[in-house]
């Protein structure tokens, strides 16, 4: 028997190739002994990993168990990888990763590299399940090390490729494209290669291309889909370059080279229509359809889409319906045939309200808004822009709400996942304990008296699962009991992170007014020297007895509009400083705002040396917003120009260099314009797409919060505007704010 399964450890590989049902192994397990039968229940817990994570875990617990007790450390690190991975498949991610760093650990002192990295992968992809992206890409870097110091090339391409693709998920294209990049140059050339390694290189590359169209490279991107297409071909993969090829219309898109995308699509549609692939057909056709839209070809683009929709309707694509239906009102709203346009869009909302998709319903009331105002009918604009806007903020409050508490709540679960998996393993200790109290009592009773034993086994028996019904009793009130409490927190937690909302927004309001406090004073101290001047002149003339009640009623006139000038500016600082309150949409002047938000630091800025140059368009049209809102944008955009020619001025060697802010207003058909220009210090190149993150910011902790940029970002995109920046580090700032006309 011994030898039998010593044989059958040793083939172990060729069983499992020739998938070998899980119960025969598990019926030869039970036959083995000793190492021979530990090796068999880690053999079968690997192959529960899968199917069954929970049985795989009981197996990895018993194997470690019995392999501490042998004292066979081998075996015991493979244990412990196996209730890593099984840990993990059942998305217990605390106990996943403490079992993989007790494997790491265990590897260490026994010198194993290869269990090493294993150990430090499987941390890794806990992690990137957490979204701890910083910490996953920590641990593959440490493997990567190793894998580098055994000259594994396969191991390094691996963990290269997971980097760059964790790179991604965090939109560092810079890391991801370096990280790929160190994969082409592992591979080589590709007459070096065999199939496999050229497989890799062709995702590679498109992964490279992916990168470069994120940012705009297009050409680098054509390139790339290019030569991945060329190793698909060599490899006589005809989908993968079909792909490849449709990636690359894509690109010619984006580039407004219509008549090549368009030569492509049709390249690829055709392939698809052999094929009778009608879910690619419907990707190719609503390309084609896109080109033709640009091209302003409508009525070809309406029969590409209307083709989209007949092969989403046959295979319910949902999503796809949707898309075909708005695309088609679009083209119908460029014929300005407003009444067609509308008919597609009911029904791409009634399909998005029946399969409850809130974020498709949401974009059809947008585009049901603007035809709505396109047909004059400003009142039914107004209601689907309210729908448009409810739906909106409601999945921005439950995204927000849920990245402010998930660190506090994936702490709660890991606490109580740590508690519950202490009180299982301290239930497992304890009937392995019993098990074997039980057996030793029923050998020794058995030599004794066979019949005392049966009669005394039932009663321990009986005691026993009284014993376990009790506990598991109560296991079972103290998780209810924590459930409750968890529950109780994150709704406190929840209402704290609306409430701090509110409060951030207000906070960036009474920063701003730090920079209004020398302008607010000397728009108050000119009207206050005339009201001085003129009672000093009435009193002149009262002791000369010289006082007319004519001039007596001029000099009374001239003070009571001051102190009207001076109640004027104290309602406008307070109306700007109150505490934050739903948005007053009203239509504004962009010009007029700009004026009030000048008035209140111009001489501040005058007095710190700092020259303002004012060029406002005249006739801009109005825009529909919050003008105290609107205030509080040029304010913030002001502050941080006055803010960056300061820094210049203290950084600068130039005696000569002035410190210059420019802001103008313009206007064309759809839009009015404002920009900011300084010329400061400028904004380094890696923190421009970070620059309307919550609070982030380049001053120290007592110049700025880092919310300016931020509330000024969620305002101007609340009244459908836009934000652009450009700057040159060293040089100039420029922000452009785009608002459409009302």
């Amino acid at each position: 028997m011994r030898k039998i399964l010593l044989f059958i450890i040793l083939f172990q590989p060729l069983f499992i190739s020739a998938q070998v049902p899980v119960d025969s192994l598990e019926q030869i397990m039970n036959l083995a002994q000793g190492e021979e039968q530990l090796r068999l229940m880690i053999t079968v817990g690997n192959l529960y990993v899968d199917i069954d994570p929970e049985k795989g875990l009981e197996y990895g617990l018993k194997a470690a168990f019995l392999s501490k007790r042998m004292g066979n450390l081998n075996l015991e690190g493979q244990a412990l990888l196996l209730m890593g991975l099984s840990s993990f498949n059942l998305e217990q991610h605390e106990n996943s990763l403490r079992y993989y760093n007790r494997a790491l650990v265990h590897y260490e002192r026994t010198n194993e590299t290869s269990n090493q990295i294993v150990a430090l992968d499987g941390m890794s992809k806990v992690y990137k399940a957490s979204r701890n992206y910083e910490l996953a890409i920590r641990y593959l870097e440490r493997a990567l090390v190793l894998a580098e110091t055994q000259k594994q090339k396969k191991l390094q391409i691996e963990i290269h490729q997971q980097i760059g693709e964790i790179a991604l998920e965090q939109n560092n294209y810079s890391r991801a494209n370096d990280e790929f990049l160190k994969v082409i140059n592992l591979l080589g050339d590709d007459s070096k290669l065999d199939k496999q390694g050229l497989r890799v290189k062709a995702s590679t590359l498109r992964k490279i291309g992916n990168v470069h169209r994120n940012i705009g490279q297009f050409n680098e991107s054509l390139s790339s889909f290019r030569e991945a297409s060329k190793i698909e071909e060599s490899l006589n993969s005809i989908e993968k370059k079909m792909n490849d090829i449709f990636e690359i219309a894509y690109t010619y898109y984006l580039l407004q080279n219509y008549d090549s995308s368009l030569i492509y699509y049709n390249q690829v549609l055709a392939h698809n229509q052999l094929k009778n692939d009608t879910a690619s057909m419907i990707k190719s056709l609503e390309g084609i359809g896109n080109v033709f839209f640009e091209l302003e070809q409508y009525r070809q683009a309406v029969a590409s889409y209307n083709q989209c929709l007949e092969f989403s309707v046959k295979t319910s694509n949902v999503q796809a319906q949707i898309a075909s239906l708005v695309k088609i009102s679009r083209c119908y709203n460029a014929f300005n045939d407003y009444p067609s346009s509308k008919v597609f869009l009911s029904r791409a909302l009634e399909i998005a309200k029946k399969e409850d998709l809130s974020t498709s319903a949401a974009d059809v009331y947008k585009y049901l808004s603007l035809l709505s105002e396109a047909e004059g009918k400003y009142m039914q604009a107004l209601e689907y822009y309210k729908q448009w806007s409810d739906i909106r903020d409601s999945l921005y409050t439950e995204e927000s709400g849920q990245k402010l508490a998930r660190l506090q709540i994936l702490y709660e679960i890991t606490q109580k996942e740590r508690e519950n998996e202490i009180l299982r393993q301290n239930s497992q200790i304890q009937d392995l304990q019993l098990t074997k109290t039980r057996y030793q009592r029923m050998v020794f009773i058995a030599l004794a008296l066979f019949l005392f034993a049966v009669l005394v086994l039932l009663i321990l028996y009986f005691s026993i699962k009284q014993k376990e019904f009790l506990k598991q009793k109560e296991t079972e009130l103290r998780i209810v009991e924590m459930n409750k409490e968890l529950e109780k927190r994150m709704i406190s937690e929840i209402k704290k992170q609306e409430k701090q909302q509110l409060l951030l927004s207000q906070k960036s309001k009474l920063e701003s007014l730090g920079i209004l406090a020398a302008g607010i004073a000397h728009e108050i101290n000119q009207p206050l020297g005339g009201i001085s001047m003129g009672l000093d002149n009435v009193l002149i003339k009262a002791s000369e007895n010289n006082l007319t009640e004519k001039y007596l009623k001029e000099k009374l006139n001239l003070i009571f509009e001051n102190v009207d000038r001076i109640k004027r500016i104290i309602d406008h600082i307070r109306t700007f400083s109150r505490t934050q309150k739903p948005a007053t949409f009203e239509k504004v002047d962009i010009n007029q705002v700009i004026e009030n938000a000048l008035s209140m630091v111009r001489v501040q800025f005058t007095n710190q040396g700092v020259k303002l140059e004012v060029n406002l368009t005249e006739g801009c049209d109005m825009v529909v917003g919050d003008k105290y809102k609107l205030e509080q944008v040029v304010l913030n955009l002001v502050g941080n120009a006055k803010f960056a020619v300061d820094e210049k001025e203290k950084s600068t060697n130039d005696k000569n260099f002035e410190k210059k802010i420019a802001i103008k207003s313009s206007h064309d058909k759809e839009n009015v314009y404002f920009s900011v220009f300084d010329n400061g210090v400028g904004i380094k190149q890696k923190d421009i797409e970070k620059i309307f993150d919550p609070f982030f910011t380049t001053k120290r902790e007592d110049k700025g919060t880092g919310l300016g940029l931020s509330i000024s970002y969620g305002f101007i995109k609340d009244i459908l505007g836009e934000i652009k920046v450009e700057s040159q580090e060293n040089e100039f700032t420029r922000f452009d704010v785009i608002i459409p006309k009302s």
